[in-house]
């Protein structure tokens, strides 16, 4: 043969060979490189001028790492590669509400197996939330100062005569944030409402929780429920209004009247005959 055995990447040659020339029946040992294996001895042999392989079907193959490993509340899928053997990659996810504990999040399959540690996930946790002044929290926490995880719900009160500004309840999110802000608790109060077709007669221009507003109806108007309101917290109740005061077509057994009109106004005079 006039040139040294062939050289493949997977394989590594054995012995030296610097000649030119190699006499017939010359014997080339091969082992495999790092990350890959074979069953048998791989020889090639000098025959006819040419390297000829004595067992064609031993050849160097991918080592296989065998299964990553499965991580609790989380996945993986093959990032590199096509199957669990040398060169491969798989790269770890977790679930949703959790988090990766650490920054490495893949292991690489090398010559002695998987590298790193399995990748671990754990539950994603929100800061404790405060009671809004005036208020009140509402929670499962066994403490008003520890920690929650994802999913848990925060529900908030507010004292007598003081209403909530903003959610009634907040969710620990996915990205470790509360799903809203802490709602202020603000003191009930109404203002002095327009009254359609009536006028106030009380002098104050702010109430309180329960505290009553009086007013009165123009002439020819009367009350659509009462002559009062109670400030709550969803407003005045009832709302105050006027309606007018009508009266329908009389009914003149063997007469008529003028003038003929659908309503009747208060004031409004008829003839009859």
């Amino acid at each position: 043969c006039n040139e040294a055995p062939p050289r493949k990447q997977t394989e590594i040659l054995s012995g030296s060979w610097t000649e030119l020339t190699y006499t017939e029946g010359t014997q080339a040992i091969y082992k495999c490189r790092p990350g890959y294996r074979t069953l048998g001895t791989i020889i090639m042999e000098c025959r006819k001028g040419e390297w000829v392989a004595l067992y064609p079907l031993r050849i160097c193959r991918k080592k296989p790492c065998g299964h990553p490993g499965d991580t609790p509340f989380g996945s993986f899928h093959l990032a590199v590669g096509d199957e669990f053997a040398y060169g491969a990659k798989v790269v770890y996810t977790c679930d949703e509400g959790y988090q990766l504990l650490g920054t490495i999040n893949y292991r690489e399959c090398d010559a002695d197996g998987w590298t790193n540690d399995i990748p671990l996930c754990e539950v994603v946790k929100c800061l404790p939330v405060t009671e809004p002044e005036n208020g009140r929290v509402i929670s499962s926490a066994l403490e008003l100062d520890q920690e929650y995880t994802f999913g848990q719900v925060v529900q908030f009160e507010c004292n007598s005569g003081f209403m909530l500004d903003g959610p009634k309840e907040i969710h620990c999110s996915t990205n470790g944030i509360w799903s809203g802000e802490k709602p202020r608790c603000v003191e009930i109060s109404c203002k002095v409402p327009s009254v359609l077709n009536g006028y106030s007669i009380s002098q104050k221009t702010i109430y309180k929780q329960n505290e009553r507003f009086q007013y009165k109806c123009n002439t020819g108007f009367e009350y659509s429920e009462r002559g009062d309101a109670a400030c709550t917290k969803f407003g005045w109740s009832p709302v105050p209004s006027c309606k007018e005061v009508t009266c329908d077509p009389p009914y003149i057994p063997n007469g008529v009247y003028t003038p003929e009109r659908i309503k009747h106004r208060t004031e409004d005079e008829i003839r009859y005959e």
